[in-house]
């Protein structure tokens, strides 16, 4: 559906965004984008344009762009890459768009569009690449929270990657807030954490993809109901349904798919698990991908490749952080591998080198034989012993257990997350295997966990900064702190106590603590002593320190001058919030009467003039019938005229 004042879609094709990206055809629409196939005319090729509507823009824009940012600094074959992101302005108004790679070979959603179901190995392949994907992801603090099968791609050559890693999340996020408004499409992959609204982490993305694979090996995504109530009903507190018929995959796919994100998988483990699996499992066939054209259109299938080349089991999983290198071009296979574990492929036939095959085999019968001669020989002659499981044990005690056997030990370190620094990881060569005496057993002593960069905190709530550095292996030790402009609860700084000097991207050691000071707002205001200060200076005093002054009305101070500040509310030295009020009084100077005169009155006319001149009589001395000689003020005399403070007691004294 458009939105009212919104750009219909379709009467975007043609048009040419941000200078740069000519729209070709809609592939999909949503309440808060459109996403379009379309000609990069920079560089040439394709390329997949998600252009957001201009209210999603307003309100979500600046987080899509910032997810964008960090996805695009990442560099790995199974993330599909971020080439272009940032705004463009549109008939219908400011409008964010993210650009990403266009890979050839459709999506996993095409696949199961077109009936194609993957085989369990198949399963198994494209498992493990997203794996890989959401671990990268969630390791640099980046989450997908709507992983579904139009989410993995595939490129003309079987390169799995993941797309809308981050970007996905802003939008996904702001639905999941209202449980009312989730549309079936979302609820269909959906974890319970969601479907129950509770706080949900990288570990929906998990259940999600154990979901996604279920469906592309059955046509069935688990818990599926007519409606998205029904949906996210069913699969809280429900166990996964797994069939017996996914052998080893049965397992691994129950423990990503269970209802409490605690019991559940990582995306590391869940890719180890699947790794494992394989290793059990039949050679995967071609997977059956969906290859097109620049316009999007179906041209081949993997059905119409070479069925000749086939799909190697997936490499060693034991490090998610290794470096990549992109596979070789086969068409209709897919070979997951590193840099370090390069694997070739040749399709060399009997019929294509008949002589040669021959002779080979001839070569193999007499190496055969000439190796079970040696064997025999070695039989008879054996000096050797079997290497024992030293795995767990410290150095010295791994050298004391073989030192028996004569061997020459030798040691060589490495990270290592299983096991603690200084213990033997494994031996070279490994248990089990044979050595005779004097030939060299290398112990893998463990350096202890393999460092990680320190993350970037910035900008980013408390609890977010605890999530972020427990991802990376650290530990947060918050701390209070005051910041002028950094909201409450965000984060001020963080920083290793013992490197203070350490910046983001910097390695530290896994389980390093790291102190982040959390903002308490801005440091209370102690009042400065504001009495008898001009009031334009008080005023100027507190505008300087944040804060605001209000004058209530003036008053006589008796040891203040006029004009100046008599009086403050709150006391000077007592503690305010910035942008607090303060109130004083100004002085209309010392409050005074003058001194009545006497002359010719008895005392009861005295005592009235003095009251009457706002004076207190304080006592009268002497004989009262007498006549009086003075009016005292604090033992002075005074005379009439004289100015003394309103309310001064005075004293009439009479001779005699």
């Amino acid at each position: 559906m458009v939105e009212a004042g919104a750009v219909d879609p379709d009467d975007l094709i043609g048009t040419l965004v941000a200078g740069r990206f000519r729209l070709e055809r809609l592939v999909s629409l949503s309440s808060s984008s459109s996403t379009f196939l379309s000609t990069d005319e920079s560089v040439g090729g394709s390329a997949v344009i998600r252009l957001f509507t201009p209210e999603a823009s307003g309100t979500l824009g600046a987080e899509i762009l910032e997810q964008a940012a960090r996805v695009e600094a990442i560099e790995h074959p199974t993330i599909t890459s971020v080439i272009a992101h940032g705004r463009w302005n549109s008939s219908a108004g400011e409008q964010v768009f993210v650009a990403t790679a266009r890979p050839g070979g459709g999506t996993l959603q095409d696949m199961i569009d077109r009936g194609r179901l993957l085989t369990p190995s198949q399963a198994v392949v494209v498992g493990v690449e997203v794996c890989r994907a959401l671990d990268r992801a969630h390791r640099r603090g980046l989450v997908h929270h709507d992983l579904r099968p139009s989410a993995i791609m595939f490129s003309d050559q079987q390169v799995v990657s993941v797309t809308d890693i981050g970007v996905a999340s802003v939008v996904a996020d702001r639905a999941w807030a209202d449980l009312s408004t989730i549309s079936l499409e979302r609820a269909r992959y959906s974890s319970p954490e969601q479907a129950t609204g509770q706080a949900f982490d990288e570990k929906s993305d998990v259940y999600s993809l154990a979901l996604v694979l279920v469906e592309a090996m059955t046509g069935v995504v688990p818990f599926l109901a007519d409606s998205a109530v029904a949906t996210l009903s069913a699969r809280v507190d429900r166990l996964f349904p797994v069939s017996a018929d996914l052998g080893p995959l049965a397992a691994v796919l129950e423990r990503a798919g269970r209802a409490d994100p605690a019991d559940r998988s990582s995306a590391a483990e869940m890719g180890r698990a699947l790794v494992q699996a394989a290793s059990t499992m039949s050679r995967p066939t071609p997977l059956p991908i969906v290859l097109a054209d620049a316009t999007g259109e179906v041209v081949v299938t993997a059905q119409q490749l070479d069925a000749t080349v086939d799909v190697s089991r997936p490499a060693d999983y034991s490090s998610m952080e290794r470096t990549w290198s992109a596979p070789p071009t086969i068409e209709g296979g897919l070979v997951i591998r590193t840099e370090d574990e390069p694997e070739t492929q040749e399709s060399v036939t009997e019929e294509d080198r008949p002589l040669v095959g021959r002779w080979i085999v001839v070569a193999v019968a007499v190496l055969a034989l000439i190796v079970g001669g040696l064997f025999a020989y070695r039989a008879l002659s054996d000096d050797s012993e079997p290497v024992p499981d030293l795995a767990g044990l410290d150095e010295g005690s791994a050298t004391n257990a073989v030192t028996e056997f004569g061997w020459r030990v030798e040691t060589i370190e490495e990270f290592s997350e299983a096991r603690e620094a200084g213990q033997v990881v494994r031996t070279e060569p490994v248990a089990g295997k044979k050595l005779e005496s004097g030939d060299v057993l290398t112990l893998v002593i463990s350096s202890g966990p393999p460092p990680v960069p320190l993350p970037d905190l910035s900008g980013i709530e408390s609890t977010d900064a605890v999530t972020f550095l427990a991802n990376a292996g650290l530990e947060a030790n918050l701390l209070d702190d005051y910041s002028e402009d950094i909201a409450i609860g965000f984060v001020v700084r963080w920083e290793v106590p013992e490197q203070p000097n350490l910046t983001t991207g910097d390695e530290v050691v896994k389980g390093t603590t790291v102190d982040v000071y959390i903002s308490q707002g801005p440091e209370p205001r102690v009042l400065p002593d504001l009495r008898g200060q001009a009031f334009e200076s008080a005023q100027s005093t507190l505008e300087g320190m944040r804060l605001t002054i209000a004058r209530d009305e003036d008053q006589f101070f008796i040891d203040v001058p006029a004009g100046a500040i008599g009086s403050q509310t709150p006391a000077a030295g007592e503690k305010v919030e910035r942008d607090s009020e303060v109130r004083v009084v100004v002085s209309k100077g010392p409050d005074v009467v003058a001194v009545p005169s006497i002359r010719r009155m008895n005392v009861d006319q005295i005592k009235r003039a003095l009251t009457d001149a706002g004076l207190v009589v304080a006592r009268v001395s002497g004989n009262p019938r007498g006549t009086p000689v003075a009016l005292l003020v604090n033992g002075q005399a005074v005379t009439a005229g004289q100015l003394v403070p309103r309310g001064s007691a005075v004293e009439i004294a009479y001779y005699g």
